[in-house]
């Protein structure tokens, strides 16, 4: 790469965070005032993040957003797509996690506000994005420090992953099957909208089998670059993996869309590894069936299969008269306007932009049996 990448790694904690942050864009300054910022952070799962290390900290969230204020946006938005088990309920787990409350009049839900775009990788097809995040002048990425029984990380670059909405996440996770085709896609989703800056929640961070797993470890570190595949790279090494153990990695590296050569960067602070990490060490069986804290110990082909076949069903009598909200939202127009609305099942791209768009409870996403044949 032309530019050496710098890592940031800081002593830190909840309570002394705001420190951490000032000292981040202290080393990587960020042209702010005046321009429109997007603030990604990982919002998974409900969960308590005092105890779980499943979602980006609130503290931390706050802290940026109180230094990006001083520095005078045009306008700041928070949000994320939220996961596996919440497909359709941002706003609930923003909520649950205290991150709504962090975020406060610049929190959005992303996930109502698409764009349809075309991959290659690993597959060409069309998905929807969020839009808010590919039109910010700055974007910067809160990511968290986890692991992943899948990918065996689940860091700044796989934060990206989040511009896919919805259950798109699990088609990927169904069809890819190989690991190495399923970087592919974590590959295609960073290159689509590069953070301009990263800044990592590595003070709680997650041990075990990820995205969920129960297992914490206090490191009390943030880190922070303006290069997400670095930063990965030095948090796999304080995890205790190598480059070539990470198939996103691996593949970044080849790509030369990141630095993976710790002896190429310049990294300040410690980031010696962790002593007595419990990184993943059970190899996945594929894409969809790995050890992890989502769905009961071990995910499966079924499990992933419910969420692929998930369709909108609409209670009509709930639709508000004159309601176009669902239809409004869906960026595929798999569903048109009627009482209740119309659905085109196979225009649907499983984005789940309906429900979280529909705000008097009649629209769920259920599994559709007779979709389950045809996958």
């Amino acid at each position: 790469m032309g530019i050496q990448s710098k890592v940031l790694v800081i002593e830190s904690s909840y309570d002394a965070c705001a420190e951490a942050v000032a000292r981040v864009f202290s080393a990587f300054p960020q042209e702010i005032k005046g321009k429109n910022v997007v603030v990604k952070v990982n919002a998974l799962r409900a969960c308590n993040p005092d105890r779980e290390a499943i979602v980006t900290h609130p503290a931390l969230v706050k802290a940026v957003i109180d230094k990006l204020v001083t520095m005078e946006p045009r306008r700041i938005i928070v949000g994320d797509s939220v996961g596996t088990e919440s497909y359709g309920k941002s706003r609930t787990v923003f909520d649950a996690t205290g991150l709504a409350e962090a975020a406060g009049p610049y929190y959005r839900n992303l996930s109502q506000n698409l764009k349809v775009v075309d991959v290659e990788k690993p597959f060409r097809r069309k998905v929807a994005v969020l839009k808010d995040v590919l039109d910010a002048d700055v974007y910067i990425s809160l990511a968290k420090m986890k692991t992943h029984g899948m990918t065996m990380l689940s860091g700044a670059v796989k934060n990206n992953y989040g511009l896919l909405v919805g259950a798109q996440k699990s088609w990927y996770h169904f069809y890819s099957e190989k690991p190495e085709l399923f970087a592919e896609i974590l590959i295609e989703m960073y290159k689509l909208k590069p953070p301009d800056l990263v800044i990592m929640d590595g003070i709680l961070a997650m041990e075990g089998y990820g995205p969920c797993s129960p297992q914490v470890r206090w490191v009390n570190k943030v880190l922070a670059s303006t290069d997400a595949v670095a930063l990965d790279a030095v948090m796999g090494h304080m995890m205790g993996f190598g480059t070539d153990e990470v198939p996103y990695l691996r593949l970044a590296g080849e790509s030369g869309i990141g630095q993976t050569d710790l002896e190429a960067m310049e990294i300040e602070g410690d980031y010696s590894p962790i002593k007595g990490f419990n990184r993943p060490v059970v190899m996945p069986e594929s894409t969809f069936s790995y050890l992890s804290g989502v769905g009961g110990g071990k995910t499966s082909r079924a499990f992933f299969a419910d969420r692929v076949c998930l369709r909108p069903v609409i209670t009509a009598e709930n639709c508000p008269p004159g309601c176009a909200a669902c239809t409004d939202a869906c960026p595929s127009g798999a569903l048109k306007a009627g009482k209740p609305p119309v659905l085109t099942s196979s225009q649907c791209m499983l984005c789940s932009a309906c429900m979280e768009a529909c705000a008097c409870g009649a629209l769920q996403l259920t599994p559709d049996p007779s979709l389950r044949g045809e996958i």
